[in-house]
Formats: C-alpha cells, structure tokens, sequence
C-alpha cells in the first residue's frame, strides 16, 4: 500500500457480533464503533447464524459452507476481503481464519491484526479437533500474522502462543474497555422494585451467557455454593439467556432456591448498567482457560461493586484480589462460598473494595486512550506494510 494521508479501509473478522451477548462479538462491535466515530471505513464480516433485521449497512453476516456453534466455513472471505488496507481478525474462529490468513499468506497487500482472545478448550471430539488444529494449523496461521494483540501478559504468557518460537516479538498487549459513563456508580433501585426486592437485602449478580458456547461461566457451581449459604440474608440475579437456562432453572429448584434466585433473561443494553447498580457483589466463577479477561468484570468495577472471581489467567489483572474484589479457585465451591460471607457480613470492606474497582476501572478500562492505542498499531503494521511494498516494487525494477 503506498502512502496516503486519508484513513484505512478496516475489515472487522468475528465469529459473532450484537446482537448476540458475547465477549468477542462485544470487543469488535466497539471498535468499529468508535473507529467508526473516529473517521475511519470500518466493515464487519461475521458468520449468518440467523436473519438480523436492521444491521447498519457496514455488517455483513456471511452465510456459511458449515456452521460449527457459533462459527462456520466461510470460504468467500477470501474475496470479500479484498479492497481492505487493514483486517483484524478476532481469533478463535475456526472457518474463518484460515481463509482470512491464506489470503494474507498469497496476497501481500494487505495489513493483518490478530487479536486473540483465548485458548480455544473443550473435551471429547471437539477437544480433540482443538488439539490437532493447535499442533498442525496454529503455528502455520499465527506465523503469517503482523501483529498480535492480547489483553494481558498474564494470558499471553500462559497460552498456546507462548509455545511458538519467536511470536512473542509480535505481541501487544490491549486490554478491553468500558463505556465509563454508561456504566458507573448510581441507583440501582428500579431493578429492585421490578424483581420485588427489599432495599436492606444485598443483592448479588451473575451476568454471562447461558448457552453451550459459555458453558464454562460456572453457573452449576455458583448454584450450588448459593446453597450453602442460606443461612444469610440475599438474593442472586441472573442476567442472560441460552438454551441451557431450564437446566440450570431446575438446578436452582432443586436446591432450594426459587424464592432466593432470580433469572431476570436477557436484559435490553439500557437496563444492564442499572442491574449492576443494583447489585452489592458481583459473581464471576469461570471454571476454564476459555475466560481470559471479563468484560462484565470490568462493568462491575465500572459501576463501583467489588467482584468475586475466579483466579484464572487475564481474569486476575481485571479483579486485584484482595483490592477490587476476591479470587477463589476455578470451581471451588467452598472457597466461593467462603469468599461471598466474608463480602456479605463486611459491609465496608465491600465499599471500600467498589471505590477501589471504579478507580481500577478509570484507570485501565477508558476506551478514549484505548483506540488511541488500536490506532497507533493499525498505523505501524500499514507502515510496515508499505516499506515492504515498496521493497518489493524496487527489486521488481532490477
């Protein structure tokens, strides 16, 4: 690409985007939306699950070969990316990257910004497709990458990237924002009123999807730690849906729950910043490697209550134990539920911990500096772009 002073053409590559709640989806979404704000020609390509109505002209939902979950074949990207300075794929997504990286493998005209968001983990047949996409494909897709962003060391450090040679030198590191604004401290009393409530209970929240692709958020375990707590004074509300909310329904009848529990569905993006207000602890009990930051993590901290997490990889530089919340083991019920009665027999230690999280949170969660920093990757790989474009121009005048 030779040097041009207006901005780059910008392909967004996602498995799944809004409406559908996912943290992959998310993370894409506002990027495009704040390049966009930015002056930029941002376009999103993302798999055809269902018939969207209304998606903004710059969305393209690409039917595919096969549809794998959430993902899906989607051999056409290799022609729909042309015409693009610069494409960000969001990884994992299996049937959409090697397209999207054997274009960039045969055509070099082109900038590619990976970000990774985590470990692609699962069991049985699906386990073993991961494993053998890791050890034969992986190390083929990533070496073709220009830039590699991650949204802590801590994940980088410890995932599969780390047992390529050399891929360290590609990595950045660029952690997921908040909207600030939208979520803050506030009064969360109309959730309250809404799921009858009184105003002296703490509430406690579980905000995540209740489909196969999140089965790794840790609602069995949270259920059967809430059980053993009852005893003190609460009530849990669940934010999401999915086809595995009947089961974790009659999880919760069976344990006694029903008039403790309450799952509140898949709330409009107006009412979610009031559920965090409404809550007194936020609960994050991710049991795998698949949760690698915690967007709702940082909305919580964003809103101003402390968070008991899980302490997974990425998930720890976003809740500081001890300072903005707990860290428990993955799916360790008793230490949850150790975790939640110290939170809900010590009132201030729980402010204190939400004033800190809010203070985390304007620190390292502003997206204004975060795109900054998006822009000044986007701006060195189409630098790096051109310089060896015009290498290639000059031995092709030998």
């Amino acid at each position: 690409m030779s040097h041009r002073d207006e901005k780059p053409n910008i392909a967004q590559v996602v498995c799944t985007y809004p409406p559908y709640r996912g943290g992959m989806g998310n993370v894409a979404f506002e990027y495009t939306e704040h390049l966009r704000a930015r002056g930029y020609n941002v376009h999103v390509f993302t798999t055809r699950q269902e018939e969207i109505k209304d998606d903004p002209r710059h969305v393209h939902r690409v039917p595919g070969v096969i549809n794998i979950g959430n993902a899906g074949v989607l051999p056409s990207l290799f022609h729909r990316l042309s015409g693009f300075d610069l494409v960000h794929l969001h990884y994992p997504f299996f049937g959409g990257a090697e397209p999207t990286i054997v274009r960039k493998a045969m055509r070099h005209d082109q900038g590619l910004v990976m970000t990774y968001h985590m470990d692609a983990v699962a069991t049985g047949a699906k386990g073993a497709m991961f494993s053998a996409h890791r050890r034969l494909l992986f190390p083929w897709l990533i070496n073709r990458v220009d830039r590699i962003l991650v949204s802590t060391q801590d994940y980088a450090d410890t995932s599969a990237l780390a047992e390529i040679d050399g891929v360290m030198d590609r990595v950045e590191i660029h952690p997921f924002g908040v909207d600030l604004k939208r979520f803050s401290p506030g009064d969360g009393s109309s959730i309250r009123e809404r799921h009858a409530i009184n105003t002296s209970v703490p509430v406690l929240l579980f905000v995540g999807g209740l489909d196969p692709a999140h089965h790794f958020k840790g609602l069995p375990v949270l259920l059967e730690a809430l059980s053993g707590i009852r005893q003190y004074d609460w009530h849990c509300l669940i934010v999401g849906s999915g086809s595995l909310q009947p089961s974790y329904e009659a999880t919760m009848l069976e344990r006694g729950l029903a008039k403790r529990v309450t799952f509140a569905g898949n709330v409009s993006d107006e009412d979610l910043p009031d559920y965090y207000r409404a809550a007194d602890i936020h609960l994050f009990p991710s049991t795998k490697r698949a949760e690698a930051f915690g967007l709702v993590a940082a909305e919580a901290a964003a809103t101003g209550i402390p968070s008991i997490a899980s302490n997974l990889a990425g998930v720890r530089v976003v809740v500081n134990d001890g300072d903005t919340g707990l860290l428990v083991p993955p799916g360790n019920v008793e230490e949850i539920k150790k975790a939640m009665i110290t939170l809900l027999e010590q009132t201030d230690l729980r402010k204190r911990f939400g004033l800190s999280a809010r203070k985390h949170a304007e620190q390292h969660f502003d997206w204004d500096p975060l795109i900054s920093r998006l822009e000044e990757t986007y701006c060195s790989v189409l630098e790096q772009q051109s310089k060896r474009e015009y290498a290639h121009e000059w031995k092709d005048d030998l």
